[in-house]
């Protein structure tokens, strides 16, 4: 499966989450509108203070700056501002901070003190945004969207961090060349999303039909994954269709992915290709892919399967797999007599509940011919293991029990085999 084709489309906010980019949204176009009826009368940082005094009851929130206010008046008027601090009265911690937010406005816009509003172009520089404060401040906030004014010269962040409870993204940038309520939009977002001691760095270019309520949405880039012990890199195409607009939260169905992927660690590069297609579910800060359907093609070690079943995450991450690998791998350790000449597909099940860093422990259930077993793995120990394949021990880092209904050694021929696997690490 390649990353060539076409593939599904990068979880977008639920609807409460949508609704806090039009509230964001909203701060900057009346902002802009209490600015341009007296823009022309005052200096500009009493303008702005002006304007701020009536703005943040309307809000329920404190809009603080430093320093002086910068403006350009010829051409298409300009105003920056630095150190921007937004905080929800009672809360200890802002809700939004930025180094300097730049905010251009047509001539119309200005003469019209707001009523035609059109903004020509925003800047975040260095903007923090506490995702949950800004949830809190949305309950707050009684139902509605409001309108989305056009930005005929996009909205452009930079340098921005996005903090949630259990992760968070880093190195944040957004490029959204215009953007209007009813037209379809393009864009790039690249950063870092941190989860535990996985690092995960994307850059994709995103294209939906509207930016806000959307129907359809695609995303193609990259994106990799680093545990400190190794990496996957990857090229990635997404597309999926958003269902149930009105329900709680968000949902995609179908969604795509196809990938092509190289895991590499000291030792160990190893390409493959990845696809899954199910339903997307996040409300109330849990993700649910159920059911979903994934497969990869690989030569060598790693295994070419397909499988189906169910992910979650929220504060832990729960995997529950169930599927087929379609061979024995022709990097893995031979089998011996009769087992190696057993053709067909190995059935197994897979289930696991512990951080995204696949460090808990893995249950593990896998058939071939007359032998099963039975038992648990770390996923990191298999990885560690596969970097030294080659001079090594053949024996995977596994617990649990091995059953054999018959196997051939030199000499003998064993039956009704029990094997207590153990590779000495913890449980």
């Amino acid at each position: 499966m390649s990353a060539s084709g076409q593939a599904p489309a990068a979880p977008v906010p639920p609807r409460r989450h949508r609704r806090g980019l039009k509230w964001l949204v909203g701060i900057a176009a009346l902002l802009a509108a209490g600015i341009a009826a007296i823009w022309l009368l005052l200096p500009p940082e009493r303008a702005l203070r002006l304007a701020l005094a009536r703005l943040e009851p309307a809000l329920g929130l404190s809009i603080q700056f430093d320093g002086t206010v910068d403006y350009r008046l010829r051409g298409t008027p300009q105003l920056v501002v630095h150190d921007v601090t937004v905080r929800v009265p009672g809360t200890q911690a802002p809700m939004l901070q930025a180094r300097r937010v730049l905010l251009a406005l047509p001539w119309k816009t200005i003469r019209s003190r707001g009523a035609d509003l059109e903004i020509a172009r925003i800047e975040l520089d260095g903007p923090q945004l506490q995702l949950p404060v800004l949830l809190h401040w949305l309950d707050t906030r009684p139902p509605g969207d409001g309108a989305l004014p056009p930005f005929t010269d996009g909205l452009h962040v930079r340098d921005g961090r996005l903090d949630a409870e259990d992760w968070r993204i880093e190195g944040l940038t957004l490029d959204l060349p215009t953007l209007h309520a009813e037209r379809a939009v393009t864009g790039q977002v690249a950063g870092t999303a941190i989860v535990d001691a996985l690092r995960i760095p994307f850059r994709l270019r995103l294209q939906a039909d509207r930016p806000l309520a959307f129907s359809r949405i695609e995303a193609r880039g990259t994106l990799s994954a680093d545990s400190g012990e190794g990496r996957l890199d990857t090229r990635l195409a997404l597309e999926a269709t958003r269902v149930d607009a009105d329900a709680p939260g968000l949902t995609l169905a179908p969604l795509r992915v196809a990938m092509d992927a190289r895991w590499r660690a000291e030792g160990t590069d190893l390409p493959f290709a990845f696809g899954l297609q199910g339903r997307l579910a996040f409300a109330d800060g849990r993700l649910v892919l159920a059911p979903i359907g994934l497969a990869t093609r690989a030569d060598d070690v790693v295994p070419t399967f397909s499988a189906g079943g169910r992910v979650a995450y929220d504060d832990v991450l729960e995997l529950a797999l169930d599927g087929r690998i379609a061979h024995w791998p022709a990097g893995w350790p031979a089998l011996p007599a009769p087992l190696s000449q057993t053709e067909g597909p190995l059935p197994f099940a897979i289930r696991y509940r512990g951080p995204a860093t696949l460090g808990a422990p893995l249950s593990l259930h896998v058939a071939h011919g007359g032998a099963r077993f039975d038992g648990s793995a770390r996923v990191p120990e298999v990885l560690r293991w596969l970097d030294a394949l080659d001079s090594g021990s053949p024996v995977p880092p596994l617990r649990g029990q091995l059953r054999i209904d018959r196997l051939e050694v030199p000499g003998a021929t064993l039956e009704g085999l029990e094997i207590d696997v153990d590779d000495g690490t913890p449980p």
